[in-house]
């Protein structure tokens, strides 16, 4: 064995499925998710109040939906976070009937957004056609007040990394400047026109 592969393999920790299902929710049930995304929070409001005093014109934020607006967490633990049809089933119901439960950190940083007057453009990857179920959950918890919501349209590829940069890409031809880009997964965040790019915590893929 070479020295290169000897050293991979002492690298790499292999856990059981019970235990990174366990610290999944280790994570986010200690408080640790709740803090790290208030942190995030944080970080969103002080990139906007920074453009602002720098007089930044037609200011603008993009948010993602899920794992960030509204958590898919509880629905996903009930499934103990397999990726199997029965779970993708499970959490495409729980979307269809509009209950997915606030992130509350996430609302009061939409709220701070608002009071200074900021655009806000939602991006989801779920499809067109259940846009008024998204629109049901957003408005059942709490958010309300945003310029537009964008989601995927039939001859568009949700898994597409380029389709949350196209949608920045066609905010800024119109005039809006992106201050922030907030996400869940790296690529909702990569790109052009992304402002200051907060990746908001997963408690999937996290490595805590």
């Amino acid at each position: 064995m070479s020295s290169s592969a000897k050293h991979i393999n002492e690298s790499v920790q292999l856990i059981s499925i019970p235990a990174a299902q366990q610290r999944i929710i280790d994570y986010h049930e200690s408080g640790k998710y709740r803090r790290d995304v208030e942190g995030k929070a944080r970080e969103v409001m002080a990139a906007v109040d920074q453009a602002i005093a720098a007089g930044v014109k037609y200011p603008a934020v993009v948010i993602s939906v899920e794992d960030v607006l509204i958590s898919t967490y509880d629905v996903r633990k009930k499934q103990m976070f397999a990726d199997n049809s029965c779970a993708h089933k499970d959490l495409y119901s729980n979307v269809i009937l509009g209950i997915l439960p606030v992130i509350r950190s996430s609302l009061n940083m939409y709220e701070y957004l608002l009071s200074r007057k900021v655009t806000i453009f939602l991006v989801s990857h779920r499809p067109e056609s259940l846009r008024v179920s998204v629109l049901e959950n957003l408005a059942g918890e709490g958010y309300s007040g945003w310029k537009g919501l964008y989601l995927v349209s039939p001859n568009q590829h949700a898994e597409s990394k380029y389709f949350y940069e196209e949608v920045r890409k066609g905010l800024h031809r119109t005039g809006y400047n992106i201050v922030a880009t907030i996400g869940a997964l790296p690529f909702e965040v990569a790109g052009e026109q992304t402002g200051t790019p907060i990746l908001y915590p997963n408690y999937i893929y996290s490595a805590h």
